[in-house]
C-alpha cells in the first residue's frame, strides 16, 4: 500500500516548483482557449493544444520548441499546399508520404528541437492538406488558421511564463555553471576509484560517460534562456568534452598501470594524482565551485611539475648504462610513459575548470566557439523515412477503400503520430505511451462531454470545468514515470471535448471523431512494430559494425584523426547504449565495455599514426607498425587473432630494438610505440568477441578461445 501511495505523491503532495508549473500552464491553455474562442476560431481547441505541447520542464526549452513549432508549422504550412491536387488522392497520398519520409529522415540527423521542427514540416503539411482534402479551394484558409492557432498558444504560455521567470539570463548562467561543476565532482570520484583499482570508479566513469551528452543538450536550452549573449555555453560544452577526455584517459592510464609493474618514481605522482580528485570531487561540490578553481588549477600545476621532474628523471636514468640487461631501463621508461600519460591527463582536467570558469565570466571580449558533432547513421534515416512514408500510404489506403467519413481524421492521426516519433531511438515504446495518454484522454473528455458540460452556456464554467483535468495532466507532466502517458493527455484533452461558441459535440460525432483519433495512433504504434522495428540486438550489431569501420577509417584515413572528436564519437555511442539498457545488465555491461575498448583502441590507432608521421622510429620498426595499420585498414570485422598476433609481434620487436638503441630520443619514441602496442594488443585479445562483427555478440559463459593463441603469439 505505501508503494502505491508513493507511486501517486506527484498528485496528492507534489513539490513547490511542479505545482507552479501546472497552474501557470493551465491558466495559459485556458487563456489560449478563452481568446480563441472571442476570436471566433473554427477550431479554438488547437490553440490550448499548443500551449500544452510546448510547455516543458524549463523556460531555454518552452522557448526552443517555441521557436523551432513556429518555424516548422509555417513550413509545413507552406508544403500543405500540395492539397492544391483536388480529387487525386492517388497522386496526393504519395506526394504526402514522399515528404513525410524525407522530414523524418533528414530529422534523423539532428538533435533536440532542431529534429522537432523537421517533423513539424511533416505533420503540418499532412494536417493542412487532410483537412483541405474535400474543400481545396480554401487551403490557403486552412493554412492561415492553422498558423494563428499555434502562434496563439505560443504567445500565451510564452507571456505568462516570462511573468513566473524574472533574471533568466542570471539563473541559466548559474544552472550552467551548477551541471558542468557536477560532471566534474563526477570525474574527480570516478578517477579517484580508478587510480585505486576500485570497480567503483569504473561504474562511474561508464555512468559519467553515458551522461555528458544529455548534460550537453540541456546547456543548449540554458544558451536560449541567456539569448545567446555570451559564450558560455560554448565554454561548458568544451568543459563536458574534456571531461570525456579526461575518462577515456584515466582510463588508458589504469590499463597502462595494469599491464606494468609500478615504477617508485611514479609513486609519488600517483598519491598526489589521487588526493587531487578528492579535493576535485569535494571543491566542486561545494555551494560555490566557481571560488574554488583557482586554487585547483594551482594544485594541479603543482602535480605536472612533479610529473615533469620525475618524466626527467626517468629520461636521465634510461640513458644510463644498463648493469641488469635492460630490466631498468624499461622500468624507467614505464615511468616516462605513465608520468606523461598523467601530464595530459592532468591538463585536460586543468582545461575543463578554465572552461568552468568561463561559462561565469561577462565575456565582453570572448570569440571563442565550441560545439559537439550530432549522432549521424544514415541506415536509421532510411529506415524513419521508409516507414514513416509506408504508413502515410497506409492511411491513406483505408480511407479510400473503406470510404470511412471519419477517414481523413484516422488518415491524419496516422501521419501525426508516424512523423512525431519518427526519429525517436526507440520510436515504438514512445508511440505505445502516446496511445495510452489518448484513451485517458478519451475517457475523461466522454466525463466532460456528457456529464459537466451539457448544463453549461458560457465560457467561465467552460473553464472552471477543464482547469481540475488539465492541473491533473500538469502535475503527471511533471514525474518521470507518468511524463510519457501525460503529454499526450494534455495535448489531446482540448481536442476531444471539442469547444466551440456555437456548438457543442453531440454522442455521435465525439465517438467517430476520438475512434478515428485513437485508432489512427494505434495504427501508427502497429507500424512501428511491424515494418523496421526497433530491435536493441540488432542496433547493437550494427554499431559494431561502425565502430570497426571507424577504426579502419583511423587507420587509412589521409590525414591523421583528431583524439577529441573520435572521443566525441564514441562517447555519443556509449550513451545510446545507456538510454537503451540498464547498467545493471550483464549484456550492456559487456557491449559499454567494448565501446570503451574501441575508444581505447582507436585512440592508439591515432597516436601510432602520429608516431609514424614524425618519423623518428627505426626503419624495420616504422616499416612493422606501418603493416599493422595496414592490416588495421582492410579489416572487415573478422576475429581479431591475427590483429592481435602482429600487435604482439610489433610489441616485441619493439621492446628488442629499444634495449639496444643508443639514441635517447629515438629510444623514448620506441617507449611510448610499445606502450601503445602493449594496449592495443590487451584490448584485441581481452574484447576480441566483442571486435568479432561477423556474428551477434552474446556475454561468454566460459574463457575466450581467441585468448590463448594470442598470448601464445
Amino acid at each position: 500500500m505505501t508503494g502505491l501511495l508513493a507511486r501517486f505523491r506527484w498528485l496528492y503532495a507534489p513539490r513547490a516548483v511542479d505545482l507552479g508549473f501546472a497552474v501557470r500552464t493551465t491558466i495559459a491553455a485556458l487563456l489560449a482557449l478563452v481568446l480563441a474562442l472571442w476570436m471566433e476560431m473554427d477550431d479554438p481547441q488547437w490553440a490550448p493544444m499548443t500551449t500544452w505541447i510546448v510547455a516543458q520542464n524549463s523556460r531555454g526549452q518552452s522557448l526552443s520548441k517555441a521557436r523551432w513549432r513556429l518555424l516548422g508549422t509555417l513550413g509545413g504550412a507552406v508544403v500543405g499546399l500540395i492539397a492544391a491536387l483536388p480529387q487525386a488522392s492517388w497522386l496526393l497520398f504519395p506526394v504526402l508520404a514522399a515528404w513525410v519520409g524525407v522530414c523524418c529522415g533528414l530529422a534523423t540527423f539532428l538533435r533536440n528541437f532542431h529534429s522537432y521542427a523537421l517533423v513539424l514540416m511533416a505533420f503540418t503539411s499532412g494536417l493542412i492538406a487532410l483537412n483541405a482534402a474535400n474543400a481545396p479551394q480554401d487551403v490557403f484558409a486552412i493554412a492561415l488558421s492553422r498558423s494563428t492557432y499555434i502562434f496563439l498558444g505560443i504567445l500565451c504560455e510564452s507571456g505568462l511564463a516570462s511573468i513566473f521567470a524574472p533574471r533568466l539570463a542570471d539563473v541559466a548562467r548559474r544552472e550552467i555553471g551548477r551541471r558542468v561543476a557536477a560532471a566534474i565532482a563526477q570525474a574527480g570520484q570516478a578517477l579517484e576509484g580508478m587510480l585505486a583499482g576500485q570497480e567503483a570508479g569504473f561504474l562511474r566513469s561508464r555512468a559519467l560517460l553515458g551522461s555528458v551528452f544529455s548534460v550537453s543538450d540541456q546547456i543548449e536550452f540554458s544558451e536560449v534562456e541567456m539569448r545567446h549573449r555570451t559564450h558560455a555555453g560554448d565554454h561548458a560544452r568544451a568543459a563536458l568534452a574534456s571531461v570525456a577526455v579526461v575518462m577515456s584517459r584515466g582510463l588508458g592510464l589504469v590499463a597502462r598501470m595494469h599491464e606494468t609493474a609500478l615504477p617508485p618514481a611514479f609513486a609519488a605522482p600517483l598519491a598526489m594524482a589521487q588526493g587531487l580528485a578528492r579535493r576535485v570531487r569535494a571543491d566542486m561540490s561545494a555551494p560555490d565551485p566557481v571560488a574554488r578553481i583557482p586554487a585547483l588549477r594551482g594544485r594541479i600545476r603543482a602535480i605536472g611539475a612533479e610529473c615533469r621532474q620525475q618524466l626527467v628523471n626517468d629520461i636521465i636514468a634510461a640513458s644510463m648504462p644498463d648493469p641488469q640487461g635492460g630490466a631498468a631501463t624499461q622500468r624507467h621508461l614505464d615511468g616516462y610513459v605513465l608520468n606523461a600519460s598523467l601530464g595530459v591527463l592532468l591538463a585536460r582536467l586543468d582545461a575543463a575548470l578554465a572552461h568552468l570558469a568561463a561559462t561565469q565570466g561577462t565575456g565582453a571580449h570572448d570569440h571563442f566557439r565550441f560545439s559537439t558533432p550530432a549522432w549521424r547513421d544514415r541506415t536509421d534515416a532510411w529506415h524513419n523515412g521508409l516507414r514513416s512514408a509506408g504508413a502515410v500510404l497506409a492511411g491513406g489506403l483505408v480511407w479510400e477503400c473503406t470510404g470511412w467519413p471519419d477517414g481523413a481524421t484516422f488518415a491524419m492521426f496516422v501521419v501525426v503520430t508516424c512523423s512525431r516519433f519518427a526519429a525517436n531511438e526507440n520510436p515504438l515504446r514512445d508511440s505505445l505511451g502516446f496511445l495510452r495518454g489518448a484513451v485517458w484522454a478519451v475517457v475523461v473528455a466522454a466525463f466532460l462531454t456528457f456529464v459537466v458540460l451539457p448544463g453549461q452556456a458560457v465560457w467561465e464554467t467552460l473553464v472552471l470545468s477543464l482547469f481540475v483535468p488539465m492541473m491533473v495532466g500538469g502535475l503527471a507532466l511533471r514525474d518521470g514515470r507518468t511524463v510519457g502517458t501525460a503529454a499526450p493527455y494534455n495535448n489531446f484533452l482540448p481536442f476531444m471535448v471539442y469547444p466551440g461558441n456555437q456548438s457543442r459535440l453531440d454522442e455521435l460525432t465525439f465517438f467517430n471523431t476520438n475512434s478515428a483519433v485513437v485508432l489512427g495512433i494505434w495504427c501508427s504504434v502497429l507500424v512501428f512494430r511491424l515494418v523496421l522495428p526497433f530491435d536493441p540486438d540488432a542496433e547493437r550489431w550494427h554499431m559494431r559494425r561502425q565502430m570497426v569501420a571507424d577504426l579502419r577509417r583511423i587507420a587509412r584515413a589521409p590525414t591523421i584523426p583528431d583524439t577529441a572528436a573520435w572521443v566525441t564519437t564514441l562517447t555519443a555511442r556509449f550513451a545510446r547504449l545507456v538510454r537503451h539498457a540498464p547498467l545493471s545488465d550483464a549484456q550492456t555491461n559487456a557491449y559499454l565495455d567494448g565501446v570503451l575498448a574501441t575508444m581505447t583502441v582507436g585512440l592508439d590507432l591515432i597516436r601510432l599514426r602520429r608516431l609514424l608521421a614524425r618519423r623518428t622510429l627505426p626503419p624495420a620498426l616504422h616499416r612493422a607498425v606501418g603493416d599493422l595499420l595496414a592490416a588495421f585498414a582492410a579489416w572487415r570485422g573478422q576475429p581479431p587473432v591475427t590483429l592481435a598476433r602482429m600487435a604482439a609481434t610489433v610489441l616485441a620487436q619493439a621492446r628488442a630494438q629499444a634495449g639496444r638503441e643508443a639514441n635517447l630520443s629515438t629510444r623514448l619514441e620506441m617507449g611510448w610505440c610499445a606502450a601503445y602496442l602493449e594496449i592495443l594488443a590487451r584490448e584485441l585479445v581481452a574484447h576480441a568477441r566483442f571486435f568479432d562483427t561477423t556474428h551477434r555478440f552474446h556475454v561468454p559463459s566460459g574463457p575466450l578461445p581467441v585468448r590463448a593463441h594470442t598470448q601464445a603469439a
